[in-house]
């Protein structure tokens, strides 16, 4: 099988495992948000904000390193993988003993018990995490996307039976163990039929996969305060209600495309690795790729905006009404930071995460102070607005800072490759406000809310259909092929 022949089963797994833990999520965080209290739901917000740091922290960037690198020998993995699983044991410790102070911190004593448990995941991670990236390294997202969909089913429905009996933040938090608990023994299974650790450990081999893990973490970290800031100092300011609603519109507008975008970015990595010495080849692919996430997000994320008000209403509640302005805010922001997500795959491929680990420091001195401003001056939705003109700024800068020097000279393709996607979503974003605007008071919310959603569709995909433009051409005829070839399969078995 080729390489493009495997990127493209690859994508398609992915997604489906993507869509699958989205979907999941998204009706967890829906029904929880419904089920239990809007301080507790504020609590388990700002806790998986932990999860996500020390997430970031446990791996050092080691899974990446080990996709990254060529040729890897069995001394090399199996230095790593203990070197995983101390980070694993130290994370899990210093969250544990810190969780009072990080609850002090937050002005949020509740959350020390949740940060608690929290910290048990990380003992647990580390044994799956390396199995996994020698899986994803051969493409192998089949089994990565059954494993970890199959994880996260039984983490939401130990979540929600928990929750109809104990509607508090904790429930969540034992959910995300069951997940954590599956994955890992699921990963540690499969992989062990590649290659298994042994007792040996020789750090001098794995100075190179250190170096740029210790690189991929820093800029991970970096952005994660850019990230995250937000809920620290909306919880110190305005509480956990607040910090709840901001975080519940972030979570819908925002966190979607950051999770649907590895459908195609964590399958382009391994992939642009491979051809990563081919300047004009990797050139071609990457603004390609920026395109088809253009096209993914732009039209939900524009849509999602225009109607947010009937989305909030129907899906929330009237008790989160507040946060539609957010909502309408971050959107925005969602497309912004969509566009910026292929640049990470590119960078690793090349292993050039210095140059974003720079930028990232860069745009923390310009997001810290305007967040703390916007806190002051409009509360939430200054905050949002804060978030917006720092990832605005962000996003013009990326083109100079972070692709023209890995792939040279390049402007208007970078230009053309954002304005395809918005030009195809431009009728969407027409066709629902109208709807919106022209419907009569008398139609119920849920009515208004499908009409846009559904006509919208329908615009954006007649816009597709009769689009002559180069790239949705190949797009239509990959599936056209991938279509006869299913047939042909069909007929000869």
């Amino acid at each position: 099988m080729s390489l493009r022949e495997k990127t493209v089963r690859g994508a398609k797994w992915s997604a489906i495992s993507t869509v699958i833990i989205i979907g999941l999520s998204f009706l967890q965080m829906t029904l929880l948000s419904r089920m239990i209290d809007r301080s507790e739901f504020g609590l388990l917000t700002i806790a998986m904000v932990v999860i996500a740091l020390a997430d970031t922290i446990s791996d050092f960037g080691i899974s990446n390193s080990i996709v990254q690198k060529k040729d890897i020998t069995n001394t090399q993995l199996t230095t790593l993988y203990w070197l995983n699983v101390g980070i694993g044991f130290t994370v899990s410790a210093a969250t544990f003993v810190l969780s009072g102070v990080i609850a002090n911190a937050l002005h949020a004593p509740g959350l020390e018990p949740l940060v608690q448990l929290i910290s048990i995941a990380f003992l647990l991670i580390p044994h799956g995490q390396q199995f996994r990236a020698l899986m994803q390294k051969e493409l192998n997202f089949a089994s990565i996307g059954k494993i970890e969909s199959f994880s996260y089913l039984l983490g939401f429905v130990a979540t929600l039976v928990l929750a109809t009996f104990y509607p508090f933040a904790i429930v969540a938090i034992y959910g995300y163990l069951i997940n954590a608990s599956v994955r890992t023994l699921l990963f540690a299974y499969a992989g062990r039929k590649i290659y298994r650790p042994s007792m040996r450990f020789a750090f001098s081999e794995i100075k190179s996969n250190v170096k740029f893990g210790a690189y991929l973490t820093a800029d991970s970290l970096v952005n994660f305060v850019n990230t995250n800031v937000s809920t620290a100092i909306l919880a110190r300011s305005l509480g956990t209600i607040v910090t709840g609603g901001y975080n519940l519109a972030y979570n819908v507008a925002v966190m979607p495309p950051t999770k649907l975008n590895p459908i195609i970015t964590r399958v382009l990595f391994p992939a642009f690795a491979k051809i990563q010495d081919d300047s004009a080849k990797l050139k071609d692919s990457f603004y390609k790729l920026l395109s088809l996430v253009g096209i993914i997000n732009f039209p939900a994320l524009l849509g999602l905006m225009v109607v947010s008000h009937n989305f909030v209403l129907f899906v929330f509640g009237e008790r989160w009404e507040f946060i539609t302005p957010i909502l309408q805010v971050l959107c925005i922001v969602g497309l912004l930071r969509s566009i910026g997500n292929p640049i990470g795959s590119l960078l690793m491929a090349k292993a050039r995460v210095d140059i974003s680990f720079k930028f990232n420091v860069f745009k923390t001195l310009l997001f810290i102070p305007s967040m703390m401003l916007g806190v002051k001056l409009g509360g939430a939705i200054g905050v949002a607005l804060a978030f917006l003109a720092v990832q605005a700024i962000n996003t013009y800068l990326s083109y100079f800072i972070l692709i023209k020097p890995v792939l040279g000279e390049s402007y208007r393709q970078y230009i053309n490759s954002l304005w395809l996607p918005f030009k195809l979503t431009i009728p969407t974003v027409v066709v629902s406000w109208c709807i919106g605007y022209f419907m009569p008071e008398t139609v119920s919310t849920a009515v208004t809310l499908f009409s846009q959603i559904l006509f919208g569709l329908f615009a954006f995909a007649m816009v597709i259909y009769f689009s002559k433009a180069p790239l949705i051409n190949e797009v239509k005829l990959q599936l056209i092929k991938s279509e006869k070839l299913r047939k042909i399969f069909r007929v000869e078995c």
